[in-house]
């Protein structure tokens, strides 16, 4: 698995999630200055071990479009950022007809393209409409199926294009002989900028959803030494084997970022103390909350325990929540 620039320009900043062992997508995040840096994710809730494998929308940390009405349907608005609806249907006076003319490269064996949107498509049908005009449509058909629509950026890279209208500098084909002839119309490797695994520091998940942010941070690191970067020495496990015993040393740390790390470790040292010593960081940051030091955990509102967004309170020189 692995997050992905989708779209990386200097307003609007797009990531995508991928099984990288399957190619499925899984989930989308959106962010940058042209949403005042507030964050929107949708994600297969299958990443978070959830079996429903349902669509799970999170704006800013907090859950959205999960309350349906009786005909499954829902509807989210922060005036002038983000207008989202979740219909069980295609509806034509809201979705954009164009998204059932894409033409795909081969037949999938979920069916035509216009299959994955209409007749109560499965984990339901989803419109976000955001600033600068941009535009999002997608179903739960083969864990998710999305487009996206918007205009071209300047300095635009990713894995959606540079939108310069020369496909040759973003996409070559597969080496001839390499994959069955019926699929090399789908199978060509993306070239240009912005193809390289999104940064930590940069995740807009980790924002968008504290459920996720666990998840994906695993999933990147387990990636990395599991597959390992372009430049092999850079994967402290030296074999699979090394990484199952790493695998199985760590296995007692509940936190995903601290066994990943412990994971790291025990490939470098190949010593079991670097577990007693993860599992003591754990120790160190639980009592460190216990004792209400605060620690950042991502941007957007104040919530309880519940969930619920905090009042906030305004006086004269002073503003509480």
């Amino acid at each position: 698995e692995m997050v992905m620039w989708m779209v990386k320009s200097e307003k609007i900043l797009i990531q995508g999630l991928s099984k990288t062992n399957t190619g499925n997508f899984m989930g989308f995040a959106v962010g940058g200055p042209f949403m005042h840096n507030h964050t929107l994710a949708v994600y297969n809730s299958g990443l978070t071990g959830d079996a429903t494998g349902k669509l799970k929308v999170m704006f800013d940390g907090r859950e959205i479009l999960n309350h349906w009405d009786e005909k499954g349907n829902a509807e989210f608005e922060d005036p002038f950022l983000l207008w989202a609806a979740r219909r069980t249907e295609w509806d034509v006076s809201m979705h954009d007809h164009d998204v059932l003319g894409i033409k795909p490269a081969i037949d999938w064996a979920v069916g035509p393209w216009p299959k994955r949107f209409q007749q109560e498509p499965k984990g339901g049908l989803y419109y976000f409409k955001l600033p600068n005009e941009v535009e999002i449509t997608l179903s739960g058909v083969d864990y998710m199926s999305a487009v996206f629509k918007m205009a071209p950026q300047q300095g635009q890279s990713g894995y959606c294009g540079n939108f310069n209208g020369v496909a040759e500098d973003e996409f070559e084909p597969p080496v001839p002989g390499s994959v069955p002839k019926e699929l090399v119309p789908a199978w060509n490797k993306a070239v240009g900028e912005g193809l390289e695994q999104v940064r930590d520091a940069d995740n807009l998940f980790k924002l968008a959803s504290p459920e996720l942010a666990a998840s994906v941070l695993l999933v990147q690191q387990a990636s990395v030494l599991r597959v390992g970067p372009e430049d092999p020495m850079a994967s402290p496990c030296k074999d699979a084997h090394a990484l199952d015993e790493a695998e199985q040393a760590c296995v007692s740390i509940p936190d995903a970022d601290l066994r990943a790390a412990c994971m790291a470790d025990f490939c470098l040292t190949e010593k079991a103390s670097v577990v007693d010593d993860a599992a003591m960081s754990g120790v160190m940051e639980e009592r460190l909350s216990d004792g209400r030091v605060p620690l950042f955990v991502g941007h957007g509102p104040c919530i309880d325990i519940g969930g619920q967004a905090l009042r906030a309170v305004r006086t004269k020189g002073v503003r509480i929540a």
